[in-house]
């Protein structure tokens, strides 16, 4: 597997980011059910690679106002987890810490384990990225403790 580069990072991160940004929140405001767009709604569920159990948690959200389109919410969702279900993506959830949800049918086991070992390439990056944050700044951070238990002498 050949190593990653910024631009590919930023290519593959910035505009997944842009399109989870409004889907922060595990389920809608109850303002936004009446003109939620099911498809678009679906397809900010499956770049953060949300189950199918997700519109469960809509419809509970939008009870007595409005009824998800839940052919629509999949088929956004599926579209979604195309791009959630990739290797980059795999590998950069695993640099920002977390692991890939158990969401990609990929179809075949080999697939599979190349997405598992991107992301546990990704997660020992950030773990190796976290070790050298608190070998540099102690446990505490900026004004945490300090590297040494005498170091007003």
């Amino acid at each position: 597997m050949k190593p990653i580069t910024k631009k590919a990072f930023l290519l593959t991160a910035l505009p997944m980011l842009a399109l989870t940004g409004c889907a922060t929140t595990a389920t809608l405001k109850q303002a936004d059910c009446s003109s939620a767009n099911w498809g678009q709604v679906g397809l900010a569920d499956g770049l953060r690679g949300a189950s199918s159990q997700e519109i469960l948690r809509h419809a509970k959200t939008c009870q007595g106002l409005a009824t998800p389109d839940r052919a629509l919410w999949e088929q956004g969702r599926q579209a979604g987890l195309k791009s959630y279900c990739t290797i980059d993506n795999a590998y950069n959830m695993g640099r920002m810490g977390y692991t890939l949800q158990g969401v990609c049918d990929v179809g075949d086991s080999k697939t599979l384990e190349e997405l598992h070992r991107a992301n546990m390439m990704g997660l020992e990056q950030h773990q190796m990225s976290e070790r050298m944050t608190r070998m540099h700044y102690g446990y505490g951070g900026w004004y945490g403790y300090p590297y040494h238990p005498y170091w007003w002498w």
